[in-house]
């Protein structure tokens, strides 16, 4: 019986090493990407840059373009780490928690492609502002959905918060992709609504006595 019982606790300890190490195996990977991508993002101000007939005159045509750049560079900054505190609090990963890093990933990677799409006219382009707000939109809701199946498999050890203010972040960025497609004008100085998040979540995560 007590030779069972230490066969058992055997096989969970190996098993627990092996979804250790799997999950070492994916952060360390998804670390690479997102550092590949957040690099990629200035890229096109470099090309515009060589391109300057002077310092003067590239900082004065690039303004908005800059601004967009740090933007993307913050928003993926955020995203890498919003994605590795959700590993930090976990003990492994499930199939469908694999295939949504994946699908984040991507969206990563997308995002130095739809900064360029912003950055391609001297004009606001609503097509382009969209692809580049929607994927960002897209990747936070990647990180949630993760989350919430985390939680559920029982691989996290992290509270679950409040439904609203899990998704308030989401919420926002969805409200900052409407008003791009609607008023394109401002280009991604829209993003500056998420920051209404900062005061949002604590008053959220209030619970009534």
């Amino acid at each position: 019986m007590r030779d069972a019982e230490a066969a058992e606790i055997d096989d969970g300890a190996r098993d627990a090493a092996r979804h250790e190490k799997a999950l070492d195996r994916l952060v360390a990977f998804s670390d690479a990407v997102v550092a590949i991508a957040i690099t990629l993002v200035v890229l096109p101000l470099v090309d515009q840059a060589m391109d300057a007939e002077s310092a003067s005159a590239f900082f004065a045509d690039n303004v908005t373009g800059m601004i967009s750049a740090a933007l993307s560079f913050v928003v993926i900054a955020a995203f890498w780490r919003a994605n590795h505190v959700m590993f930090v609090h976990a003990r492994g990963y499930n199939r469908l928690v694999g295939r949504l890093q994946l699908l984040w990933l991507a969206t990563i990677v997308f995002l130095p492609v739809a900064t360029a799409l912003d950055l391609a006219g001297p004009t606001a382009d609503r097509v382009g502002l969209g692809a580049y707000v929607g994927m960002m939109t897209l990747s936070g809701a990647i990180l949630r959905v993760q989350a919430i199946a985390l939680q559920r498999a029982g691989l996290s050890d992290r509270a679950p918060a409040p439904p609203l203010t899990h998704w308030i972040g989401t919420i926002l960025m969805a409200l900052a992709l409407v008003l791009v497609l609607l008023f394109p004008q401002p280009g991604a100085l829209w993003l500056l609504v998420l920051l209404l998040e900062i005061p949002l979540s604590p008053l959220l995560s209030r619970r009534p006595r």
